[in-house]
């Protein structure tokens, strides 16, 4: 179905109309098991009880307060340090992951020019994705994004490193490759610990560790993308705390609102006092007493309920089962429930997709050469849903095969 008002922003598809838990129903009628959530946004499903109750009590408290600040949103910052540990003491919340990425950049530029340090460099990974607007596109390192850009990028000295696939990480040719790419003086490392659009790249153990290494002998700051990893959905509730790799700075976005657009910058102290209140603002983040609410919900659902546990066993439980049956040239991987599957081509991922939502099971496609179907259904997706996207996948597995 094709919709010419929206083609430049949306793929063409079915057209939704209402979701509960794990389903959507579009317009006709026809539902689908909802296994790109967002992407990674609907960390609880559609009409969670929760998430409803907290709209419906909020907005008839206060919606939106402006520049003055509220409690859900100071409820909301205190909720979110206490998640991510005694590092991290501030929260600057943002219109939407982009935002938050741009918004750690520049917070990174101030902390490190306050400290005398002006240079420009810094270094993001190749198949990252950080979002689409200015910065964050500059650090995204897929070119598929910047079709049209030949060299685009609004902040000078930003390079970009390979990510390694297998095997030991040698932490002096990851320091000799970026030394020969960075222009001056390193500022900072932005990296996810897992890249999830870029194509559920895990990367091996021991990278984290050196990015942290590289940063901490040049005096430069470690910035996590945890927008699409972090609240559960890798199986912990950060990625980074597989590695035991702290970063400087944490960005949070996506599962954090439902579905209402949210971004958060957590940093210590340190870092986020070198701010005065009048050197960053933006009209929503951090204002919206909705979205405060709504955050605390979804924080209050992810710990009580386990969720983080449920999508380790869940991830688990699907890998498996993929794995003991998958084609020879398809590779599964992930953590949790974000799970890849590597094709041999776009051809086949996207035959593969057309398939699955031909069958009722809707799934999300990413990595550079649009190669990797994406599974990232709700953390709390029920078992007969889970068998069932188990038992859909097998079958076209097949007929893809086949073809």
């Amino acid at each position: 179905m094709t919709h010419p008002a929206l083609v430049a922003t949306l793929l063409d598809g079915p057209v939704m109309r209402r979701g509960s838990g794990s389903w959507l129903v579009d317009i006709e009628g026809n539902r689908y098991l909802d296994c790109v959530a967002g992407p990674g946004v609907h960390l609880l499903g559609h009409g969670h009880p929760a998430v409803i109750s907290a709209i419906e009590r909020q907005a008839r408290e206060l919606i939106h307060s402006s520049f003055q600040l509220n409690e859900p949103v100071i409820e909301l910052a205190e909720e979110l340090t206490k998640l991510a540990g005694d590092s991290f003491q501030r929260v600057f919340f943002a219109n939407s992951g982009s935002e938050a990425i741009e918004t750690a950049i520049k917070l990174a530029k101030k902390f490190q020019a306050a400290r005398g340090r002006f240079g420009h460099s810094i270094a993001a990974l190749e198949n990252g994705y950080h979002g689409r607007s200015g910065i964050a596109l500059a650090l995204t390192g897929m070119n598929i994004y910047k079709t049209g850009l030949p060299g685009f990028s609004l902040y000078p000295g930003i390079v970009h490193l390979p990510v390694p696939r297998t095997g030991e990480v040698d932490l002096d040719e990851l320091g000799r490759q970026l030394d020969a790419r960075s222009q001056d003086d390193l500022l900072a490392v932005v990296a996810e610990p897992v890249l999830g659009v870029g194509g559920v790249i895990v990367p091996p153990d021991g990278f984290l560790r050196a990015l942290r290494e590289l940063c901490d002998a040049r005096g430069a700051l470690l910035i996590f993308d945890e927008i699409f990893t972090g609240l559960g959905r890798t199986g912990t509730t950060f990625a980074f705390e597989r590695s035991r790799v702290r970063p400087d700075i944490l960005v949070v976005g996506k599962p954090l609102g439902a579905g209402l657009p949210v971004g958060a910058v957590l940093t210590p102290d340190d870092l986020g006092s070198c701010w005065a209140p009048v050197d960053h603002s933006t009209t929503f983040g951090g204002n919206g007493a909705l979205v405060g609410a709504v955050g605390k919900a979804v924080l209050g659902e992810l710990t009580a309920g386990g969720l983080a546990d449920a999508s380790e066993r869940a991830g688990n439980q699907l890998m498996d089962a993929l794995r003991s049956a998958a084609p020879d040239d398809v590779e599964v991987r992930g953590q949790g429930l974000l799970v890849g599957l590597e094709w041999r081509s776009s051809d086949q991922a996207m035959a593969f997709r057309r398939q699955m939502m031909a069958r009722g099971v809707l799934v999300g496609i990413g990595g550079q050469k649009r190669s990797v179907v994406r599974l990232t259904p709700p953390l709390n997706i029920t078992s007969e849903d889970l068998k069932l996207l188990e038992s859909t996948t097998l079958a076209v597995f097949d007929e893809v095969v086949r073809r």
